[in-house]
């Protein structure tokens, strides 16, 4: 894990209810300082990103238990973090990295499928509903 996508992403997406999640498990009072913002709809709240504000020095997430849906679906699938750059774009699985992958390779698309319908169970159990699933994705 090298924390790439922690630091490439502008803002995260996420529900209010989500963002109440976030804020009870690191407290209120750093919450506070964090930069939200209500997105186009008003059904959805951005987190300032650039770097995360949840990224620790390890590059493992500070809020990974508790982490939006948008966290739960992401995958990179680089062969070398170090070596090779994330390629952030606004493809259908946001990194051209991945999208290269996801064509090249049979495993990677299983993968990526597996994540998906995790993260969906996970966010239905959550309260999203299908709609608003398809919003983000």
């Amino acid at each position: 894990m090298s924390g790439s996508c922690c630091r490439a992403v502008a803002t995260v997406l996420m529900t209010p209810e989500e963002r109440t999640e976030i804020e009870r498990f690191i407290g209120f009072g750093w919450a506070k300082t964090l930069h939200w913002s209500p997105d186009e709809t008003g059904r959805f709240i951005r987190l300032k990103a650039h770097p995360c504000p949840f990224l620790q020095a390890d590059n493992k997430c500070g809020v990974y238990e508790v982490r939006p849906y948008n966290c739960r679906r992401w995958g990179c699938f680089r062969a070398c973090a170090a070596t090779e750059p994330l390629e952030p774009d606004h493809s259908f699985l946001g990194a051209a990295n991945t999208r290269d992958r996801w064509y090249q390779s049979r495993g990677v698309r299983r993968e990526l499928v597996q994540m998906q319908r995790k993260a969906q169970r996970w966010a239905r159990a959550h309260g999203w509903t299908e709609d608003e699933e398809a919003k983000v994705t």
